[in-house]
């Protein structure tokens, strides 16, 4: 079968809407053959020969599913399901291995993995598979994207953690919960938590002003944390001024911030 895949081991023309899945595998046609069969199904499917490739490609892109042997030379898939699970806890695994064993099945578990399939696989399994998986990450998503708890952490200070990826209609939810929280707890100092949020983009950052002003306009500062040397990155070159916005690196930093601030230390 053919290979299409460019240089990078990546499908060309993929919808932008298609789950994104990295196949690793060190046998050459065993990723083609699996990337072919899950690129019918609708995916964009990457590949990878082994951990470490893997693991840089996970780093550049956003994917929804890896699908990895176990055995393979310069990072074994163990390895790299811990480094995936401590790095990307989001993302769903899947082990496809042809060394089958008790020990390997319950180190993958360990590890978080989804499911555990042995070669050769019937093709059909594979599918239902990954369309599990999938199904599972989205239910996992949803569940921690339904609501954003504000809590109110010291007298007068309250934080928002954002978790996940922040929609238009939870970002109203968010707002109000938020501004409803400011005025039944008179709160003086609010943080907003993006350490969590797997999206900053020109809509995230449009909902957090404006639940920044709008906490101002009731008598609350705001401090936005979680703003890494990424997230401010992505900030500039969306051309947001953030001059008038408090930012902290880390939520511990912003939470000394706004004990100063209730305290009348600002």
């Amino acid at each position: 079968m053919p290979d299409t895949r460019n240089s990078n081991g990546d499908a060309p023309g993929m919808p932008d809407s298609a789950f994104r899945l990295l196949v690793v595998d060190d046998e050459e046609n065993v990723r083609i053959t699996t990337a072919a069969i899950l690129e019918q199904e609708g995916y964009a499917v990457s590949t990878a020969s082994d951990g470490r490739e893997a693991l840089e490609k996970v780093a550049r892109g956003d994917f929804d599913l890896v699908l990895t042997d176990l055995r393979m030379e310069d990072m074994d898939g163990i390895t790299l399901l811990n480094e995936l699970q401590t790095r990307h806890p989001q993302l769903v695994t899947i082990v496809l291995t042809g060394y089958a064993t008790i020990e390997s099945s319950i180190d993958a578990l360990r590890q978080g993995v989804y499911d555990y399939l042995v070669k050769p696989c019937v093709v059909d399994d594979l599918k239902q598979t990954v369309r599990r998986a999938l199904e599972h990450r989205d239910q996992r998503r949803r569940i921690s994207e339904l609501s954003s708890p504000v809590v109110e952490i010291w007298d007068g200070v309250l934080l928002l953690p954002v978790v996940g990826r922040l929609d238009d209609a939870r970002a109203s939810q968010m707002s109000g919960a938020l501004l409803e929280a400011v005025r039944a707890k008179s709160a003086r100092a609010v943080i907003i938590d993006i350490t969590g949020c797997t999206v900053v983009d020109s809509h995230t950052v449009a909902h957090l002003i404006s639940a920044v002003r709008s906490a101002r306009l009731l008598g609350a500062a705001s401090i936005i944390t979680g703003v890494g040397a990424r997230v401010a990155s992505d900030l500039v070159k969306l051309g947001v001024e953030l001059a008038d916005i408090t930012t902290r690196r880390r939520l511990a930093d912003g939470l000394r911030l706004a004990l100063k601030l209730v305290d009348g230390g600002g």
